[in-house]
C-alpha cells in the first residue's frame, strides 16, 4: 500500500486543470510503462492503458483534472485518489497474472469541458471494444470500507441557460420613456418558479436554480439589458426537454408582457448518469461478498453531475461512491478548500475493483 499512497501524493502535487494535465499524463505513462502495460495518449492529455489485449474488454475509468481553488489548481475533488486506485488496480492485476483484457481510461477534463465526450469521439471505447465500464468517485461522509451504489439514475443531468431581456435604456428619472428589462426578468423568474412548482411532485425530480441576474451599473441609468443565468438538473432525459421547452416559452411570454425582446441561450451539458441494471446487480453481488453486505449501501441520487454519464449512454456501466471518512478525514464536501480523505480508501478501491474483475473472470 505504501507504493499507492506515494503515487497519490505525487499526483496531488501535480494538480493541473482541464486539458492541462501534461505532467499528470507523463507520470501515468511512465508508471504504466514501468509495469509493462501497453499505453498511449488520448483526448490531448489523457492516457489509455491495456493489459492482455483482446477483441473485447472491461474498462475502468479515472478522471485526472484538478479544480481552481483559492487561485491554485488543487485536487479538492479527489481525482488524485481516483488515479491512484486505478493505477493500483492495474499493478495488482499484472502482478497476480490476471488473464482477462482490461482497458484503463485516464480521462482529462471532467471538471467542466466534459472530456468523456472527446474520449468517446476518439475511439476510446473501441479497439478493444469496451463491453462493460466501471467508474467511481470518492464520497465525503461515507465510511472507509463502505461503498454506495444502485442501478438506475444516481446523478443528474446538467443544463445551463443565459436569458437576456432587451428593453430601452434611459434616465432613471424618466422611466416612462424607457422599457426597463429588469421587469420582464423578474417576472420570468417568478412565473418560472410558479409554473415548475406545480410539476415538482408529479414528474421526475428536478431542480431549476437562478444563479445570476445582472443589469446596469449605477443609480440613475436604466440599462438596455438584463441577463439571467441559471441551471436545470434532472434524472430523466425527457424531463430535460420539458424544462427546455417551458423555459423558452415563459421567457418569451415575460418579454412580450413588457414589450421587450429576449435572447435565449440554452446549453445541454451532461445527460443523467444512469447505471445499467444488469451490470449493477452483478457488481452488487460481488461487492457484498468482498466488503460484506453491511458495507454496500444504496446510493441516494445526487443532483451533482458527472460526464461519466456519456459513457453510460454507450456501454453497460456501473458508477459507485467510495467511502473516504475515517478519523476526522473525509467529512468536508467535494470542491471545498478543506477537502481531504483517508488514504486507507485507496486500499478498498483497489481491493474492490481487482476483486470484482477476478470474480467475474472465474464465473
Amino acid at each position: 500500500m505504501e507504493l499507492f499512497i506515494s503515487i497519490r501524493r505525487d499526483l496531488n502535487r501535480l494538480a493541473e486543470l482541464s486539458y492541462e494535465e501534461f505532467k499528470t499524463q507523463k507520470y501515468i505513462t511512465e508508471r504504466l510503462s514501468e509495469w509493462g502495460i501497453e499505453n498511449f495518449p488520448i483526448a490531448k492529455t489523457g492516457v489509455i492503458g491495456i493489459i492482455n489485449r483482446s477483441d473485447e474488454c472491461i474498462g475502468i475509468r479515472s478522471d485526472m483534472d484538478a479544480i481552481l481553488v483559492e487561485g491554485q489548481p488543487r485536487h479538492c475533488c479527489g481525482h488524485d485518489f481516483h488515479m491512484a486506485v486505478v493505477l493500483g488496480t492495474a499493478k495488482v492485476l499484472v502482478d497476480m497474472g490476471f488473464e482477462g483484457c482490461v482497458k484503463f481510461l485516464f480521462q482529462p477534463a471532467e471538471e467542466g469541458p466534459g472530456g468523456a465526450k472527446r474520449v468517446i469521439q476518439e475511439g476510446g471505447l473501441e479497439n478493444p471494444k469496451v463491453t462493460k465500464l466501471l467508474g467511481f468517485h470518492v464520497w465525503p461522509g461515507v465510511d472507509v470500507g463502505t461503498i454506495e451504489v444502485s442501478s438506475g439514475a444516481i446523478m443528474a443531468s446538467v443544463d445551463d441557460f443565459e436569458i437576456e431581456f432587451i428593453g430601452k435604456g434611459g434616465h432613471a428619472a424618466m422611466p416612462e420613456v424607457t422599457k426597463n428589462p429588469i421587469y420582464p426578468a423578474t417576472d420570468f423568474i417568478q412565473s418560472s418558479n410558479n409554473f415548475f412548482s406545480a410539476f415538482s411532485n408529479k414528474l421526475s425530480s428536478f431542480h431549476i436554480s437562478f444563479s445570476s441576474i445582472n443589469s446596469g451599473e449605477t443609480f440613475n441609468v436604466i440599462s438596455e439589458t438584463c441577463k439571467i443565468k441559471g441551471t436545470a438538473r434532472t434524472f430523466d432525459s425527457s424531463m430535460q426537454q420539458f424544462i427546455y421547452k417551458n423555459i423558452k416559452k415563459l421567457a418569451k411570454l415575460s418579454a412580450q408582457k413588457y414589450d421587450c425582446h429576449v435572447n435565449i441561450n440554452y446549453y445541454f451539458q451532461y445527460p443523467p448518469l444512469i447505471n445499467s441494471h444488469q451490470a449493477t446487480e452483478e457488481f452488487l453481488d460481488v461487492a457484498k461478498k468482498l466488503l460484506g453486505p453491511e458495507n454496500v449501501k444504496k446510493a441516494i441520487p445526487s443532483f451533482t453531475a458527472e460526464d461519466f454519464a456519456f459513457y453510460c449512454q454507450k456501454v453497460a456501466s456501473v458508477y459507485f461512491r467510495l467511502g473516504i471518512k475515517e478519523k476526522g478525514k473525509g467529512e468536508n464536501p467535494l470542491h471545498s478548500p478543506y477537502f481531504n480523505a483517508s488514504e486507507d480508501s485507496i486500499f478498498y478501491g483497489i481491493f474492490l475493483l481487482a476483486g470484482y474483475l477476478l470474480a467475474i473472470q472465474k464465473s
